[in-house]
């Protein structure tokens, strides 16, 4: 009786917790018009990925650049030696633009040549800092 019980309470988490999830549909937005956005507003926004100069890490969550033409801002990506879908491989000590490797959402690899639609909030941690948290990476 315990273990139904159990699994009741464990069914109804799990439907308050899918309930919680954000269904918003993306603003879809220029590159350079993502830091103009309110903090945590989901947008979507295309262009190309590549490394930056010096690449920050902080548990696996590193800062990208995405850019287009004219604009560029950083994006906040999962960065791994072994990356599966929505994360990049990190590339060696000594890289280049052509280390660029990632995979998107469905599993295809990606590379600086790859044109892609980063999904995802807008973060503003300062009053001077702003960048995509990228959910996920698709072809437009």
């Amino acid at each position: 009786m315990k273990k139904l019980y159990f699994l009741f309470v464990l069914m109804g988490l799990a439907a308050v917790l899918m309930a919680c999830e954000d269904n918003t549909p993306a603003v879809a937005i220029s590159v350079g018009d993502v830091c103009q956005q309110e903090a945590g507003t989901k947008v979507a926004a295309t262009g190309y990925l590549s490394l930056p100069t010096y690449i920050t890490c902080t548990n696996h969550r590193c800062e990208i650049s995405l850019h287009n033409q004219e604009e560029h801002v950083f994006v906040e990506l999962a960065g791994y030696d072994q990356p599966t879908n929505n994360q990049f491989k990190l590339p060696p000590d000594q890289y280049t633009e052509t280390d660029l490797s990632f995979v998107l959402a469905d599993g295809t690899a990606g590379d600086q040549t790859t044109s892609v639609k980063i999904t995802g909030p807008v973060r503003k941690p300062s009053e001077n800092v702003c960048y995509l948290e990228v959910h996920a990476i698709e072809r437009p």
